[in-house]
């Protein structure tokens, strides 16, 4: 017995371990996977909220977004929390290290959850997602 609740309790703390690296779903922000980050290109943006999904706007086009791991979504405010609790409103302008990426490689930045939630947002052009880097800084340009 106490064999078997051993190896039940290691098995949760891997589960518990894997879980919290993998991003997920608050309101309408999708937060990446903390394990992933160093790109090099600049993703900048008007916030912009649109039913169930959250954007950043460039001139006509729109991409959905995986903000940095730990952001969340503020109900109170409308806003998005960046890590250390500084917001984004929608208008403000935001811009960070990260890349631009296609379906295929969604699963490498967020949850399931959020690799579901971002492409029912998708209507660029490109199919592109807009993915801050998951340890980056964000800045605000209200």
């Amino acid at each position: 017995m106490r064999r078997t609740f051993s190896l039940v309790a290691g098995l949760l703390a891997v589960a518990l371990l894997v879980s919290g690296c993998s991003g997920g779903v608050d309101g309408p922000v999708v937060d990446g996977d903390r394990r992933t980050s160093g790109e090099d290109a600049t993703v900048v943006g008007e916030v912009l909220v649109e039913g169930e999904c959250l954007y950043l706007v460039q001139g006509e086009t729109r991409y959905p977004v995986i903000w940095p791991h730990g952001t969340r979504w503020d109900a109170t405010e409308s806003a998005v929390a960046l890590p250390g609790g500084t917001l984004a409103y929608q208008g403000d302008e935001v811009s960070g290290g990260g890349g631009y990426h296609h379906e295929e490689n969604l699963a490498e930045y967020t949850s399931q959850e959020g690799v579901e939630l971002i492409m029912s947002c998708v209507d660029n052009d490109w199919g592109e997602i807009a993915v801050f880097n998951s340890g980056g800084p964000v800045e605000i340009f209200p």
